[in-house]
């Protein structure tokens, strides 16, 4: 009784790495699908699909030109999915300059008209897992297709 009591606390550690590698944990599964845009994929680059499990973990992955995904090691139950293109005229620090500008005045400090040009070539709605409306259960291997819906895109 002694010697099972002195080992107890390598008992304890091997069953808590063996434990989850035998279905005790939720796991991790592997999501593939297609995102299109008004029925047709967007031929477009910088496309993600982000899953996002219940206590914030995320996996991101590049969506294919023909819309096609696959996103591995997503915690397996209900996730909440948000995607986005990038816009490629958005302006960021890398195509304008190292110092940050003030609204109201380009990198080299002369006055900017306004512009309107948004972080993405579709709807923002859907670049947040809050407000896109897409959630799927994950399993072990799971299929997940997006159709987001929109303005036609220029």
């Amino acid at each position: 009784m002694r010697r099972l009591i002195r080992r107890s606390p390598l008992v304890l550690a091997v069953l808590a790495l063996v434990l989850p590698s035998l279905g005790c944990a939720p796991g991790k599964g592997e999501i593939t699908g297609k995102v299109t845009y008004n029925g047709t994929p967007l031929k477009k680059p910088d496309g993600h699909i982000v899953f996002v499990s219940p206590d914030g973990v995320q996996v991101v992955a590049p969506i294919a030109e023909d819309g096609t995904y696959r996103a591995t090691g997503v915690v397996k139950g209900q996730n909440k999915v948000a995607v986005y293109y990038s816009n490629p005229k958005f302006p960021t620090l890398a195509t304008t300059s190292k110092k940050v500008p003030s609204a109201k005045e380009s990198p080299t400090g002369t006055p900017l008209p306004p512009v309107d040009i948004p972080p993405y070539l579709t709807p923002a709605k859907y670049a947040s897992e809050g407000t896109s409306g897409f959630a799927v259960s994950v399993g072990a291997t799971t299929e997940f297709n997006a159709d987001m819906t929109g303005p036609p895109i220029k």
